[in-house]
């Protein structure tokens, strides 16, 4: 099988080998090298949380909101990283799941401002979180927001890193 590209002499990444795997029940085929949260959004599994991950972005493991169950394992792994594999049984939304992600969410909003957060209000009802759980404001340290240049503004009381 010969892969053309439209524009000679541009070089064509070699095809991947497809990996099957079961998604909550589904039997998924996905390209090697995809993560568990790439198959599970590709098979229609759109409802599993993501705070530090973007498709732009290298994945970070930061916030560990993404967690999901795999058979054999004995932790939960974070979907966002973690590549698929051959035979792979996936579960999305399990007690377990359930349970780690809205202690995740507690953790953070009792320690981070998620308040501009996109989703997280959604999460916090889907998974029962108690905002208040650990006090009624997130505990903070104050810093100044950071205009390095015109592109960039840091404000780290936003962000879970």
């Amino acid at each position: 099988m010969t892969t053309t590209d439209p524009r000679p002499g541009t070089p064509v990444a070699p095809p991947k080998h497809v990996v099957e795997l079961t998604i909550d029940g589904d039997t998924v085929k996905v390209a090697e090298g995809t993560t568990v949260l790439q198959a599970c959004r590709s098979n229609g599994c759109d409802d599993i949380p993501t705070l530090c991950y973007g498709e732009t972005l290298t994945p970070k493991n930061a916030c560990r909101v993404c967690m999901v169950e795999v058979e054999g394992s004995r932790t939960l792994v974070p979907s966002c990283s973690r590549k698929v594999e051959a035979g792979m049984v996936v579960r999305t939304d399990t007690e377990r799941v359930q349970h780690s992600r809205r202690m995740v969410l507690e953790f953070l909003g009792s320690s981070t401002d998620l308040s501009l957060t996109p989703g997280v209000d959604r999460w916090n009802e889907q998974y029962g979180v108690d905002t208040d759980r650990y006090g009624d404001e997130p505990a903070t340290k104050a810093q100044p927001v950071k205009r390095d240049n015109e592109l960039y503004v840091r404000d780290y009381e936003k962000c879970i890193l």
